[in-house]
């Protein structure tokens, strides 16, 4: 964030995370399935406000490198950083500038698209009017703007927790201390209620557990900050309206519509006189805390429904894979295919939708074109030996209308520019230069369809080797050779490995292995 404490964020820096939601190539997605332009992906100019080290801003501009980045952070720390990451690199169309966001004016133009993740709500009033001015005065004409907030009713709850973590840590300087103590204490407070079964212990004990395994860096500026101020969404837009902006969508899954009862949807149909007021609705039924929301100017053409139609002019893709994999997908039978690190399934019995997820989940990391797509549909179901289910047509209508819906769902991918990572395992191997310079410090990277993987310790020391110089045995040896001087560790029953034939046998047979899940997981180039 870059108009907080200058010195917290120095202090506690955010690590290099990548918000896929954010990317030029889903906003402008968003944009054409609600039947509005957007401007061109391949060729855009970005800002963004409060980049930290660069890890939502610098995989956009090395994917894009006809396109022009501006990041913007207060933190002259996180700033110098991202700057070295941009050198290694090698990025000439990225510019990185420690300053605050309240110095922007005309004079910097006009952006296509605006990305401000994790600002508005820790920064003053006159600070979260100026990033609603910048995404007015300083987007182009079709441009598009992500803002992320947190949200009531939801962040009530978390709200009260917040105030118990200042108050418990009130007493400790150092934002270590502060850190350790303030995360240990919902729960602890939640083991000492006299009523351990009241609706209150129940929040400190939800919280408490969010919260174990929550970054510093999350919780010390979410939770630990001075300021922090979540907004009704009726309460954003009205003030975004003063700005000559709209609401065009949300960027990412929480409280679709569609997700929710039949009676939940003709109640807020009933409640809504707007498109604010449906929004506001919508969240006081799903108590959402946290909205990603993207922006426009008012006054464009009316923004639809979204169209099952568009979905034939992108490309798209999927890891949606089946919990069972012995379930047959060109029956009728119902089979549920979940997103890896259990972040979501669907359950479906259209032997279309199945066989066009079956489909992705093989083809992946690539981004299918819609005909090609339907191609390896119809012919795996022809194969069958069965009589097609349904007319052609309606097969078609299903998989548009199921990946659409897929697509708002964050579990699975519209693209206009999509990723373009390699498929296969080449001669000699390289791996994304980015996670490159990120495994050698961290065990999670961003790969090449902008999401975060986490790597183990040998994952990481393969993934390092593959700079295009070695094929797979010339990275063996390499590894032989770090174990042997004592640069990676390899032990059996608590003593370590110093027999080079040992280390190669037990190496020889997982670097293949491990290469190919790095083709899987979008971490090589092509």
């Amino acid at each position: 964030m870059p108009t907080g404490s200058k010195n917290s964020y120095d202090e506690v820096p955010y690590s290099e995370s990548c918000f896929h939601v954010s990317h030029p190539d889903h906003l402008a997605v968003l944009a054409l399935v609600h039947g509005v332009p957007a401007p061109e992906v391949e060729r855009c100019r970005v800002l963004e406000l409060g980049c930290a080290r660069g890890g939502n801003l610098l995989p956009m501009a090395l994917e894009l490198p006809d396109a022009s980045f501006l990041g913007v952070d207060l933190s002259e720390r996180q700033i110098g950083e991202a700057r070295k990451i941009a050198a290694k690199l090698g990025l000439s169309n990225v510019d990185l500038r420690a300053m605050s966001l309240t110095e922007i004016d005309a004079s910097f133009g006009t952006f296509d698209y605006i990305v401000c993740h994790g600002v508005y709500s820790w920064v003053p009033d006159e600070v979260r009017e100026k990033i609603l001015a910048i995404c007015s005065e300083n987007l182009a004409p079709n441009g598009l703007a992500y803002v992320s907030y947190n949200t009531y009713p939801g962040w009530h709850e978390r709200g009260m927790v917040r105030e118990l973590m200042l108050f418990h840590s009130r007493n400790v300087t150092a934002a270590a201390g502060r850190i350790e103590k303030a995360r240990a204490f919902p729960t602890q407070l939640a083991g000492v209620l006299t009523n351990a079964s009241s609706p209150y212990a129940g929040v400190l004990r939800k919280e408490g557990e969010v919260l174990r395994g929550a970054e510093e860096a999350y919780l010390f500026h979410d939770y630990l900050e001075d300021e922090n101020q979540p907004t009704y969404v009726h309460e954003f837009l009205t003030r975004a309206g003063r700005h000559g902006l709209e609401f065009l969508a949300e960027a990412s899954k929480p409280g679709l519509r569609s997700g929710l009862t039949e009676a939940a949807r003709q109640a807020i149909a009933g409640w809504a006189d707007d498109t604010i007021s449906r929004e506001q609705y919508l969240d006081f039924v799903c108590n959402r805390a946290f909205r990603r929301t993207v922006l426009r100017r008012a006054g464009g053409p009316p923004a639809g429904e979204p169209a099952p139609e568009v979905v034939e002019r992108l490309r798209v893709s999927s890891a949606l894979k089946r919990v069972d994999e012995a379930a047959v997908v060109t029956d009728d039978s119902t089979v549920e295919f979940a997103q890896p690190g259990d972040s979501g399934s669907i359950r479906t019995n259209n032997p279309f939708v199945k066989a066009a997820l079956q489909t992705l989940f093989e083809e992946r990391p690539a981004a299918l074109g819609f005909e090609g797509l339907w191609t390896k549909v119809r012919e795996r179901l022809v194969e069958s030996g069965k009589p097609l289910p349904a007319r052609e047509e309606e097969g078609r209508e299903s998989v548009r209308a199921a990946l659409l819906q897929l697509s708002l769902s964050d579990l699975a991918e519209l693209h206009v520019r999509p990723p373009n990572p390699a498929t296969e395992v080449s001669h000699r191997p390289v791996s994304s230069p980015l996670a490159r310079l990120q495994a050698a410090n961290v065990a999670r990277v961003t790969n090449l369809r902008r999401r975060s993987v986490d790597l183990t310790d040998f994952e990481r020391a393969v993934l390092l080797l593959l700079d295009g110089t070695r094929d797979l045995d010339a990275v063996l040896e390499a590894l032989v050779g770090q174990v042997l001087s004592g640069d990676f560790q390899l032990g059996r029953e608590g003593k370590a490995v110093r027999d080079p034939r040992a280390i190669r046998k037990a190496f020889a047979g997982e670097i293949g292995a491990v290469v190919r899940r790095f083709a899987t997981s979008a971490l090589l180039e092509r």
